[in-house]
């Protein structure tokens, strides 16, 4: 049997390895999109065996759900869920949303690789498409939850309707987002953000003047 260091070791390995096979995917898919991606060119880019990355995933549906995963939720347990416990409503959709603002100069990396899965996503890549509107959905649904929050604690006026706004808000950001992964120079994200941000709180409390708190 092995020791408990040799497994540990080897642990450590295997953790290694994917991030690095993680990282060159999403290297790949920056550069020539999702499609391009083959498990064999991830192997290689990571520096391991062309085998690796089929060894290690099975297949490019299962790397595309961890490269996901990697960008998306990560970011979301370590960024923001610990800043929304015991928030009004309002105020856990504003720290959201400033998150995401935020990234655009903290994780630009993690943003290109996603803008570029997600545009990708309306071609015939069935895998792509599915994960996708499977995540707009997801989104769109915590947001619709943030706003039922704030009409029941008060911080949100009784009259929005939280489907209808939260999909107003998805889109809006995914126009920022390709505005951004078009032509980045000709955008300052953080202050179109800024400012929508603030257009939303205003709208979603009933303020008549904009409040600038992001």
């Amino acid at each position: 049997m092995e020791s408990k260091q040799a497994l540990n070791g080897h642990q450590v390995r295997s953790e290694r390895s994917t991030r690095l096979l993680l990282r060159a995917a999403g290297e790949l898919v920056a550069e020539g999109g999702y499609q391009s991606m083959t498990l064999a060119t991830v192997g290689d880019r990571a520096g391991y065996s062309r085998s690796l990355a089929t060894a290690r995933f099975g297949s490019k549906a299962k790397l595309l759900e961890a490269l996901v995963e990697e960008i998306v939720v990560r970011w979301d347990v370590e960024k923001v869920e610990p800043e929304l416990h015991g928030l009004s409503g309002l105020d856990a959709l504003r720290v959201m949303l400033t998150e995401i603002r935020n990234s655009y100069e903290k994780s630009p990396k993690s943003l290109e690789i996603l803008y570029a899965l997600i545009f990708e996503a309306v071609g015939p890549v069935p895998e792509l498409r599915d994960r996708f509107v499977e995540f707009h959905q997801g989104q769109r649904s915590r947001i619709a939850a943030y706003i039922r929050r704030g009409v029941d604690d008060g911080s949100v006026v009784a009259d929005i309707d939280p489907d209808q706004q939260a999909a107003a808000i998805v889109a809006q950001l995914r126009g920022v987002g390709y505005l951004w992964k078009l032509a980045p120079s000709d955008i300052d994200s953080g202050a179109v953000l800024t400012t929508y941000i603030n257009q939303v709180i205003c709208h979603l409390s009933g303020a008549r003047e904009p409040v600038d708190r992001v």
